[in-house]
């Protein structure tokens, strides 16, 4: 990639070539569960909201700054008719009307002249969902994970200190499991990497992989997705006491552009009813808790100190402290790809005939606007166990 290229897929505010295709989707912006007497303040592509529940349970999102003296509505107070601003108690709804304005003359005609900027909100699985971009509103996919019959978990499972596209091409590189997950510098046979391919789908990409394991004869079967904008989806992996039967566990993970250098990471965690799996203990955890690495933090830090980065094993804090180690906005210009990038290749490649798409009039890919496109779109990422015989069928028949 050139400079250019890079600056077009990382810049993410109004009037960028990618933030104006990211705003063509729908985002997380919280959890339902915690959105109650309180407003908060939340950041999006670069812009500065307010998010709310008023008195009658409908989740808002506002611009943060009231449009009298541009104080944060996230210190207002929340009413039956929607959001009052804290310092002259300007009274806003979920749309955006200005309903009161305290101490100005009724028949002046105030509250009919200003419009605050407001956005479409939308909650599913346990999320609420935001949209920045311009009319008509596409429709909210109603993924499984999000709307299938079964458990539904969410959490913000942590903030990284990076631009939201290396985290992205994490999800869709395959390689790095076995030596930033796996046996932390013992590996005996650096060839014994997974057999993998990667294909296009409505929605984005697809990696489907066979990883050897150590028991001879048996492989890691695992399809993990990557869901336009920007949502990593695959196997959930342990936490179920029993898990042999019924439609495997899956779960998916938000790469949310707050910025150009700070992401945050949303997780759902999704068991079909018909999986009789119980969990053990709590089915999420905030477990993306990167590392600063800042030069002689050691000595900074004590006066007799130990050398180096100790990295917890836990897969998702290995990823939060390695993206966050990249420059906070990766040079890709300088890097050196290989064979087994071919799914990073793949996805910025998506991300510019989308780009090009959008510069055409047309949509991007996964935007959905067809009610009957979108009853549920069942994601079937799943990670087994499969034989050598079970291995040889489905890569025949791929």
């Amino acid at each position: 990639m050139t400079r250019e290229e890079n600056e077009t897929l990382t810049r993410v505010g109004s009037g960028t070539p990618m933030g104006e295709l990211l705003r063509r989707y729908w985002w997380p912006v919280g959890i339902s569960a915690d959105s109650k007497e309180k407003p908060t303040f939340v950041r999006l592509l670069g812009e500065d909201l307010v998010l709310f529940r008023d008195g009658k349970g409908r989740a808002g999102v506002l611009e943060a700054y009231c449009s009298h003296r541009r104080a944060n509505l996230c210190l207002g107070d929340v009413e039956a008719g929607g959001l009052r601003c804290r310092y002259h108690g300007w009274l806003y709804d979920v749309e955006g009307r200005v309903l009161q304005t305290p101490g100005e003359p009724a028949e002046s005609g105030l509250t009919d002249s200003i419009r605050h900027p407001s956005y479409p909100v939308e909650e599913l699985g346990g999320l609420v969902f935001t949209y920045l971009g311009p009319e008509p509103v596409p429709l909210l996919p109603r993924f499984d994970f999000l709307a299938g019959d079964g458990e539904h978990y969410a959490i913000i499972q942590g903030f990284a200190n990076c631009n939201w596209l290396q985290c992205v091409e994490n999800g869709l590189d395959p390689f790095h499991v076995s030596f930033l997950h796996g046996s932390g510098g013992s590996w005996s046979d650096l060839n014994a990497e997974p057999e993998m391919g990667f294909r296009e789908t409505e929605y984005g990409l697809v990696y489907k992989s066979f990883r050897p394991t150590s028991k001879e004869g048996v492989y890691n079967y695992r399809e993990h997705y990557l869901l336009m904008p920007g949502i990593s989806s695959g196997g959930a992996g342990g936490r179920l006491l029993e898990d042999g039967s019924g439609t495997p566990q899956t779960s998916a993970r938000w790469s949310v552009p707050i910025d150009d250098t700070h992401t945050m990471q949303v997780r759902v965690r999704f068991k079909p009813a018909d999986n009789p799996g119980r969990y053990k203990g709590t089915p999420l955890t905030a477990d993306w808790k990167p590392v600063p690495i800042e030069p002689y933090r050691e000595y900074r830090e004590s006066d007799n100190p130990t050398l180096g980065y100790p990295i917890p094993r836990i897969p998702v804090t290995e990823d939060a402290i390695l993206l966050d180690s990249l420059p906070a906005i990766a040079d890709r210009e300088n890097e050196h790809l290989s064979v087994i990038d071919e799914g990073v290749v793949r996805v910025r490649s998506m991300y510019f005939e989308a780009l090009e798409a959008l510069e055409t009039g047309g949509d991007p890919k996964g935007v959905i606007r067809d009610p009957a496109a979108n009853r549920l779109l069942v994601i079937p990422g799943y990670e087994r166990w499969v034989s050598e015989a079970e291995r040889r069928q489905m890569t025949e028949g791929a």
